[in-house]
C-alpha cells in the first residue's frame, strides 16, 4: 500500500509538471512576447510621426493584443509564482524592466511633443537617447524572457527529480515488502508451534486458577465472618452510656426492633437544663447519676433501665399480658420520682419529673415521647398515650402542610441548599451535599423534617426527589460542581423515579461529578434491585456513599457487595467523639475496616474544633458539619467563591452542642 502511494505520488508529480509547463507558456512567454510586440508598435508609431510619408507607409507590426496596456502584461508576470526564493529574483528583474519601460514612455512622449511643436533641433537631440533606450529595453525584454525560462527550467528539473524519487522509493518499498512477507511466512509456522504450546500451558493454568478461586472463596467467607464479628464487638461497646453505665438509646432501639408492639415509659427531669446552666455541667452530670441510681432503687430489677439521652430514661415491657402490671408499676414509680431531692454544696432542692407512657403500641418510643411532651406542657406529671391525644392536632397540621407543600411544588419553591464537604488533607472543599428546603410564601425556609414524611403519605415524595435531582444536575452542568445527592430506598424501588434518574444521567456529560448517598438505616424491599441500580449508575461515573453508617446495624460485608465508594459514619458517634471513648473506638474501627477495602470515610456532625481535630487524628478522609458551614443557597456559595476564590470555607465558631440538634433536619 505504501509503495502504491509513492507510485501515485510520482504520477501526480509528473502531471503537475505538465500543468506547470502549460501555465508557464501561457502566463510568461505569451505576455513577454506581447510586451515585445507592444514596444515595437509604440516605436513604429513614433517613427511614423517623424516621417512625411506616414500616411502612405505602415510600419506598425502586425499581431499582438493592441488593445491591452503594458501594465496588464506586467501584472500577469508579477503574479506568476515558481518558488519563494526564485520569485524574489524575478520580481527584482521585472521591477527594473518596468522602470525602464516608464523611462522609455517618458522619453517617447518628449520626442513626440518636440516633433508636434516643430522643435526640429530638440527632436534631433532627443532621438539618439530615445533609440538607445528603445534598444536597451528590447534587449532587456529578451533577457527577462531568458531569465524566466532559466528559472522555470530549474524548477521543472526539481519537479522531475521529486517525481523520480517517489517512483524509486515506491519500487524499493515494494521489494522490501515482498522480502518481509517472505520472512513473515517463515515465522508463522514458528508462532503456530508456540501457540500450541501456550494453549497447553493455559489449560494447566486454568486448573490451578480454579483451585486458587476455591481457596479465595473460603478466605472471603472467613474474612466476612471476621468483619461481622468485629463490627458486632464495636457496636457492643456503644450500647452503654459512659456517664450512668446504663444501656443507651442504641441498645433501647435494638431491643424495640425485636417486637412489633411494646409498652414503654419515659422519665424526664423537669427544667433540668436550667440547673445545668446555673450550676455547670459537673453538677448536671452528678444530678443525672444520682437520678439514675434513684430510678434503679425504685424500679423493680425485672426491668432494664435505659439512659436515652441527657436527662431522659426509659423502661420497656414487650409482653402484652404484663402491660396492666407494667402500667400499675409505672404509676407507683411516677409518684415516687415526682419529687426527687438533691443536695450538694450549692444547697438542697427538689427536682420534679414528667412521665410519658404508651401501652402495647406500635412505634412505642415515638408515642411515649408524644405523651411525655404532653405531660411537660400540662399540669399532669404522667400522661398515657392515646390516639385522641394527637389525632386532631396532627390532622390539622397535615392538612395545612399538604396545602403548603402542594403549592410550593406548583410555584417552584422546593429548592436545594448546599453544605460543604472538606478534604481533611487539603482542607479544601471536595464537594457539596444537596439538601432539600421548602420556601413558604413569607420566605421562611422550612427543613425537610417538616414535610418529607407527609410527602410520602400523600404520594408527592417522588416529585420532590425529581425536583431536587434536576436542580442539582443543572448546578453541576452550569458551575462544574461536585455534588452529593440523597436517595432513599423508596426512590430506587419506585420505577418512574429510578428510570428518570438513569435517563438524566445518560443525557448529561457531567454525571461523573455525582455521588448518591443511600441511607444505611432504611429498610430495602428488594436488595437485588438496589444492587442493580448501583451497578447501572456507576457505568456513568457516579459514586456511591452509605449515609448514617452504624445506625442500621447492617452487615459490613453485605455493604461491601454494593461496591460503594464512601462510608459516612453516623453523626451520633461523631458529635461526641472527643468526649466518649466508645464513640471514638467505634469510629476508628470503621475507618480501619474502610481502609482495608479502599473505601473513603466521611465524618458528619463536625460541630467544633475539638471534634474536627479528633476525626483528623483518626485519619478520616472527609468532614462535614456546622464548623465548616451550614447549608446555604447556591448563589451565596458562588458569591463567596468569587470574593475569596483561593480560600476554603471559613470555619465557624465552636458552638453549643445543643445547636447540633438543628442538623437532624437533614
Amino acid at each position: 500500500m505504501v509503495a502504491g502511494f509513492f507510485s501515485i505520488h510520482s504520477l501526480n508529480r509528473s502531471m503537475h509538471l505538465n500543468e506547470e509547463v502549460e501555465r508557464f507558456d501561457r502566463k510568461i512567454l505569451e505576455n513577454i512576447d506581447s510586451l515585445s510586440l507592444l514596444l515595437a508598435k509604440l516605436h513604429a508609431e513614433a517613427l511614423m510621426s517623424a516621417l512625411p510619408i506616414q500616411k502612405k507607409i505602415s510600419l506598425i507590426p502586425k499581431g499582438g493584443k493592441s488593445g491591452i496596456s503594458a501594465q496588464t502584461y506586467f501584472s500577469a508576470l508579477e503574479h506568476f509564482s515558481i518558488s519563494q526564493i526564485k520569485q524574489q529574483n524575478l520580481l527584482k528583474h521585472l521591477q527594473s524592466l518596468k522602470q525602464e519601460w516608464e523611462a522609455y514612455l517618458a522619453l517617447r512622449k518628449k520626442l513626440l511633443d518636440a516633433l508636434k511643436n516643430g522643435g526640429t533641433n530638440e527632436f534631433q537631440k532627443l532621438l539618439p537617447s530615445y533609440m538607445i533606450t528603445y534598444n536597451n529595453l528590447t534587449h532587456n525584454l529578451t533577457d527577462l524572457k531568458h531569465h524566466y525560462m532559466q528559472e522555470f527550467s530549474t524548477h521543472a528539473d526539481d519537479l522531475r527529480e521529486q517525481a523520480m524519487n517517489s517512483f524509486y522509493i515506491g519500487i524499493v518499498i515494494a521489494i522490501s515488502t515482498l522480502i518481509l512477507l517472505f520472512f513473515l511466512l517463515m515465522e508463522v509456522n514458528t508462532i503456530n508451534r508456540k501457540l500450541q504450546s501456550y494453549l497447553e500451558e493455559n489449560e494447566s493454568f486454568q486448573k490451578r486458577l480454579a483451585s486458587a478461586n476455591k481457596a479465595l472463596t473460603k478466605y472471603s467467607e472467613e474474612l466476612e465472618n471476621e468483619v461481622k464479628k468485629r463490627t458486632d464487638e464495636a457496636l457492643e461497646h456503644l450500647m452503654k452510656n459512659p456517664l450512668t453505665k446504663l444501656h443507651n438509646r442504641l441498645s433501647f432501639i435494638k431491643r424495640l426492633e425485636k417486637n412489633s408492639k411494646a409498652s414503654v415509659a419515659i422519665f424526664n427531669i423537669d427544667r433540668f437544663q436550667s440547673y445545668n446552666d446555673l450550676f455547670g455541667a459537673k453538677v448536671g452530670d452528678k444530678i443525672i447519676q444520682e437520678y439514675a441510681a434513684y430510678l434503679r432503687q425504685t424500679i423493680p430489677y425485672l426491668y432494664e433501665i435505659y439512659h436515652l439521652q441527657g436527662d431522659e430514661f426509659a423502661i420497656i415491657e414487650p409482653d402484652k399480658k404484663a402491660s396492666a402490671t407494667f402500667l400499675a408499676m409505672v404509676k407507683r414509680v411516677a409518684e415516687l420520682v415526682s419529687e426527687f431531692h438533691y443536695t450538694d454544696e450549692n444547697g438542697s432542692f427538689m427536682l420534679q419529673a414528667s412521665v410519658g407512657v404508651c401501652i402495647d403500641e406500635k412505634q412505642p418510643l415515638t408515642k411515649a415521647d408524644i405523651a411525655l411532651k404532653k405531660a411537660k406542657n400540662s399540669s399532669e406529671s404522667l400522661v398515657i398515650y392515646s390516639e385522641n391525644l394527637i389525632k386532631k392536632q396532627q390532622y390539622l397540621e397535615n392538612i395545612t402542610m399538604t396545602k403548603v407543600l402542594s403549592k410550593a411544588i406548583k410555584e417552584d419553591r422546593i429548592v436545594p441548599y448546599f453544605q460543604p464537604i472538606l478534604d481533611t488533607k487539603t482542607q479544601q472543599v471536595h464537594k457539596y451535599e444537596v439538601l432539600a428546603r421548602l420556601i413558604d410564601e413569607n420566605g421562611l425556609v422550612i427543613p425537610p423534617a417538616h414535610f418529607i414524611t407527609l410527602a410520602k403519605q400523600i404520594k408527592l415524595y417522588s416529585d420532590l426527589t425529581k425536583i431536587i435531582f434536576e436542580k442539582a444536575m443543572q448546578s453541576i452542568e452550569e458551575h462544574d460542581l461536585n455534588l452529593s445527592i440523597n436517595l432513599s430506598a423508596d426512590d430506587i424501588h419506585h420505577r418512574p423515579t429510578r428510570d428518570y434518574i438513569i435517563d438524566r444521567l445518560a443525557m448529561s456529560g457531567s454525571s461523573d461529578r455525582v455521588t448518591f448517598e443511600l441511607l444505611e438505616s432504611e429498610e430495602a424491599q428488594n436488595y437485588e434491585e438496589i444492587s442493580a441500580f448501583i451497578h447501572r449508575v456507576k457505568q456513568y461515573g457516579v459514586k456511591i456513599a452509605i449515609d448514617d453508617f452504624g445506625s442500621g446495624y447492617s452487615n459490613f460485608a453485605k455493604i461491601l457487595k454494593l461496591k460503594v465508594d464512601y462510608i459516612k459514619i453516623d453523626g451520633s458517634f461523631i458529635k461526641k467523639i472527643d468526649t466518649d471513648a466508645d464513640s471514638r473506638e467505634f469510629t476508628e474501627i470503621m475507618h480501619k475496616l474502610a481502609n482495608t477495602y479502599n473505601l473513603k470515610t466521611v465524618a458528619e456532625f463536625v460541630a467544633d474544633e475539638a471534634i474536627y481535630n479528633t476525626v483528623r487524628t483518626i485519619g478520616i478522609d472527609f468532614v462535614q458539619g456546622y464548623y465548616f458551614g451550614k447549608p446555604k443557597p447556591l448563589h451565596e456559595i458562588l458569591n463567596k467563591e468569587e470574593a475569596q476564590p483561593d480560600e476554603a470555607p471559613k470555619k465557624g465558631d465552636s458552638q453549643n452542642r445543643y445547636e447540633i440538634q438543628d442538623m437532624i433536619w437533614d
